[in-house]
């Protein structure tokens, strides 16, 4: 298995940076996890299309989202697929895209919705996704993904929670957002993670490497990984559009650029 970023701001794009999406892919098959804004001009350098089998949105939010209307457009003019492309995502990303996009039957046309929420699991391919709730103020789904012992995990976006440990357990790589790359006094509770949390998150699963992301503007992924290194002792890198990692057991850490 191996994962490439495709978006690793926080909340809002940044230089360089487009927001949050990761193409998860493992024995040909491609999975597409949010698709934030900007994230598909990063997918259309990598893959075609008509070469993603599903799609899996963890929340309504836009940075986790918004391309969906790009991906909408691609797949209704540019596409030669014959089915549906799946699309896993709580309710009200539908709702939201039904009023993004101009009529609700050219929508499902290209796309087949399918609604879940923690507790679900879903067989995708040679991928076993289990979802964990997040703790964010609009319902999230974190995910675990499994496929031959490997074993890659994604907080989506969420504050410090018991369900995030349980989702990360022993997972080889635990992608997590640290949309905080250093703490600061009087920052919204139940929203977003700090690094030194993520870290700490990643110490109780006992994870292999933690990929920190979602990294908000004007902080930087070498903070972030300062400070998630006070509280884990593993392997600590910052997520960096365009660069894979790979995942599983014996997988080396750190991560390959695209050229």
């Amino acid at each position: 298995m191996r994962v490439t970023v495709l978006g690793s701001a926080g909340s809002y794009p940044a230089p360089g940076r487009a927001c949050s999406s990761y193409l998860v892919e493992d024995h040909g098959y491609r999975l597409l996890v949010d698709c934030g804004n900007g994230s598909v001009a990063n997918l259309m350098l990598l893959a075609e299309v008509d070469s993603i089998a599903a799609v899996v949105i963890t929340h309504r939010h836009v940075d986790h989202m918004a391309d969906l209307v790009g991906l909408y457009h691609l797949l209704r003019f540019q596409s030669r697929r014959t089915e549906r492309l799946p699309v896993y995502a709580p309710s009200a990303v539908l709702e939201v895209m039904e009023a993004l996009l101009p009529g609700d039957d050219a929508l499902h046309d290209v796309c087949r919705f399918e609604t879940v929420c923690a507790g679900d699991r879903l067989s995708l391919g040679p991928l076993d996704v289990a979802l964990f709730a997040a703790d964010h103020p609009v319902e999230t789904v974190a995910l675990r993904l499994e496929s031959e012992g490997a074993r890659l995990a994604y907080s989506a976006d969420s504050g410090p929670t018991p369900e995030l440990v349980r989702c990360a357990a022993q997972a080889d790589l635990f992608v997590c957002e640290s949309t905080w790359a250093t703490p600061f006094d009087g920052r919204p509770a139940h929203l977003h993670l700090t690094a030194r949390e993520a870290g700490e998150l990643a110490a109780h699963a006992g994870v292999g490497t933690l990929v920190l992301t979602h990294v908000a503007y004007p902080g930087t992924g070498a903070q972030a990984v300062r400070e998630a290194r006070t509280a884990f002792t593993g392997t600590v890198v910052a997520a960096y559009d365009l660069h894979e990692h790979a995942v599983g057991p014996g997988a080396a850490p750190g991560a390959i650029p695209y050229a």
